[in-house]
């Protein structure tokens, strides 16, 4: 979708919502459940908080997945519901049949999995009617739920008593929403995970209750303070309640107190006036006491209207000795530079601050680092910050890596120490990166039609011998989004490489042996590539080559390979930062497509058939090897190089699977392949230690 049909599409949804909710309000989303370790037990309830029945026929529930701005395509039909009654509830389960084990009811509907009613609680749902007018919605579209104020990830969220409206803009006062995480900011949300089926009530409501009930939001942690440094901060939590009779009474356990005003005068009791019966949502303010000594506290403030079940909101906080301390927060990336730029890196930071000192905070850089409390100045071995009563204020400090060293890599690690307090070392990474040697080359990009759109990755030609495999790394570069420059998503291990070697980077393992015929040399989810994304070839911190225009995105141009491959010719390349396409070959769109692996492909991937004539010369392979004819005319072709030596012959079908191998001593040998098949093949010739290999084709 491009941006301006996205535009687009969120104003008419946004008109839609707004309509639809003038129009019908009556049917709403009162439950989710996404119980504990039982995915098959998950359902969605609806209820008609209406006088009159609903015909449900051609409504729907659907889903926004995750954080996507387009609905999903698993739409449940709530058609066979038909006429809805006032009052009257709707499951729509995952699984009928674990439902109705686990609660012991029946489901309206069994919906499957993958829909709205198996959500595992960071996706949005959606009640839509006969017009495919959304109705009610729980979430934020476009929002992935994680870490957000309506996530129910192995958990529950249920519409609150007062809430008995249909809303198409998500109100997180409406809700009380439990889950396996905490999430700050949020004043109905509570980390306790749901277990099916103690912690759900699938047909019932809050909302539907006729006599006196409270209900209240989630539990309030992290009340603490330093000793002498009372009270805590203050937090809240919710109260309301419906079919009252009397006005709702807050105490505070002991060590805790509450108030109904933020900074205001705290007590250990409160009362909420209610009219009519109805209490809406108020919040009430809690805090740890002052004066208290370091320790661990908790206990449970109790809610009571006269009629009304008793309701427990659990509070906790810590009180911590006032010891010297200090803490960091750093996100260094690595500190390189080209030796024969002399350095230094450029320079980074990262905060410290401080409470309860009684000395200097000294931050030490390591042997080949410095630091400074300025920006592009005052850099050295060490600096030293003086705190304030006590206190050091978060204070930036600037490091780099020293000008002037040798090709090589740095990891140490800095130090902050003071009296007092537990040291702690931040590790930095530096590189003095030497001179490019252009030993690599970017020979494919592949994007395969398996499960996932797998394998998708990179294929690399190594055109001189590598003694540190480690200087090297790739890194993808998404739509269009403009060169990685420096930042090295995949580096290779620190080992050697032989000249004529092929080299697979992929995201994963098991699809790309199921479709070449052979593992990947290494796999990295960096290369979870498309067919518009470039890919940039790193040494020692520089590029040396690329796949595709980093700057646009490729749909379109001729060397978009969505679903397909890009393939290098033989003796181009490397080319730095430019990219050359009539240097390569393209499958198109859809190359990879038509088979269950690539022979069968409807256009293979012409895997290890990239050859360089520079690189078979400065390998230093099997001296004065050859191979005549080529192409092969009559199933028999001769191998003749300078020495005697033993040779050992390999020849590879084009999905990387050995199809031959034999041996001989000698300077020439005639080959015999009348058991394989016309194509095109990989012959590699072995001798003392030496590799050639070479393009071969059998007619």
């Amino acid at each position: 979708m491009n941006y301006n049909m996205k535009k687009n599409y969120i104003f008419t949804l946004i008109l839609t919502l707004c309509f639809s909710a003038l129009s019908f309000g009556q049917v709403i989303i009162t439950e989710l459940a996404d119980p504990n370790g039982a995915t098959g037990a998950r359902y969605v309830e609806i209820y008609n908080a209406g006088d009159a029945s609903v015909d449900l026929a051609n409504w729907s529930l659907k889903r926004y997945t995750n954080g996507g701005s387009d609905l999903s395509s698993n739409v449940v039909d709530l058609s066979s519901i038909g006429s809805f009654a006032s009052g009257a509830f709707a499951i729509i389960a995952a699984n009928g049949t674990t439902f109705q084990s686990t609660y012991g009811v029946t489901a309206d509907i069994s919906a499957g999995t993958g829909g709205p009613a198996d959500s595992n609680g960071d996706d949005q749902i959606v009640l839509f009617d006969a017009a495919d007018t959304a109705i009610d919605i729980f979430g934020v579209p476009g929002e992935d739920g994680s870490g957000t104020c309506h996530e129910f990830e192995d958990g529950r969220a249920e519409r609150k008593a007062s809430a008995t409206v249909a809303k198409t803009t998500w109100d997180e006062a409406d809700w009380n929403v439990w889950a396996d995480s905490t999430v700050s900011g949020c004043t109905s949300h509570t980390n306790a995970p749901r277990t099916a089926p103690e912690d759900f009530d699938p047909g019932a409501w809050i909302g539907t209750a006729t006599s006196a009930v409270i209900s209240v939001g989630s539990a309030v942690s992290g009340l603490d303070y330093f000793e002498g440094n009372g009270p805590s901060v203050e937090k809240t939590f919710s109260v309301e309640g419906i079919n009252l009779t009397a006005d709702v009474d807050v105490s505070a356990p002991t060590d805790f107190e509450i108030s109904l005003t933020s900074d205001g005068t705290f007590t250990d009791a409160v009362t909420l006036t209610q009219t009519g019966g109805t209490l809406a949502s108020t919040p009430v303010y809690v805090r740890l006491k002052a004066s208290l000594g370091v320790n661990t506290y908790a206990g449970n403030a109790t809610v009571s209207s006269a009629g009304a079940d008793n309701k427990m909101v659990a509070l906790s906080g810590e009180i911590t000795a006032a010891d010297p301390q200090f803490s960091f927060t750093a996100f260094l990336d690595d500190f390189n530079y080209i030796v024969s730029d002399a350095g230094p890196s450029a320079e980074q930071t990262f905060t410290v601050e401080g409470l309860f000192l009684t000395e200097n905070i000294v931050i030490t850089a390591p042997t080949n680092y410095e630091v400074s409390l300025v920006t592009g100045s005052d850099f050295g071995a060490s600096v030293s910050i003086t705190p304030s009563s006590g206190t050091v204020a978060e204070t930036t400090i600037y490091a780099r890596l020293k000008a002037d060293l040798s090709a090589g890599n740095y990891t140490e690690n800095i130090t902050l120490s003071s009296t007092g307090a537990e040291d702690a070392i931040i590790e930095v990474v530096g590189n003095a990166f030497g001179a490019v040697t252009n030993s690599m080359v970017i020979t494919g990009v592949y994007d395969g039609s398996l499960s996932g759109g797998t394998p998708k990755g990179v294929s690399i030609f190594v055109l001189k011998d590598i003694a540190d495999l480690s200087l090297f790394g790739v890194s993808s570069v998404s739509n269009g989004g403009g060169s990685t420059a420096g930042t090295i998503e995949f580096s290779f291990p620190a080992s050697s490489v032989s000249a004529g070697t092929f080299i697979y980077v992929s995201t994963e393992e098991p699809n790309f042996t199921t479709f070449f015929g052979m593992a990947p040399t290494y796999t990295s989810g960096s290369m979870g590539i498309n067919g518009d994304d470039a890919i940039e070839l790193y040494e020692s911190g520089q590029i040396i080559d690329v796949y595709g225009d980093v700057d646009n995105d490729f749909s379109g141009e001729t060397y978009d390979y969505l679903d397909g491959w890009a393939y290098r010719k033989s003796n181009t390349g490397p080319e730095g930062t430019t990219f050359t396409p009539s240097n390569w070959t393209y499958s198109g769109v859809d190359g990879l497509e038509g088979g269950s692996n690539n022979a069968t492909a409807t256009s293979p991937f012409p895997i290890g058939t990239y050859s360089n004539a520079t690189a078979s010369v400065e390998r230093n392979g099997v001296l004065g090897f050859t191979a005549y004819p080529n192409p092969v005319t009559n199933k028999e072709f001769t191998i003749s190089s300078s020495s005697t030596n033993v040779k050992e012959i390999a020849i590879f079908n084009v999905i990387g699977k050995k199809v031959l191998t034999t041996r001989f001593s000698g300077a020439k040998s005639t080959i015999n392949v009348s058991t394989i098949g016309s194509g095109i093949y990989i012959l590699k010739v072995m001798e003392a230690g030496k590799i050639s290999t070479k393009k071969l084709v059998i007619r």
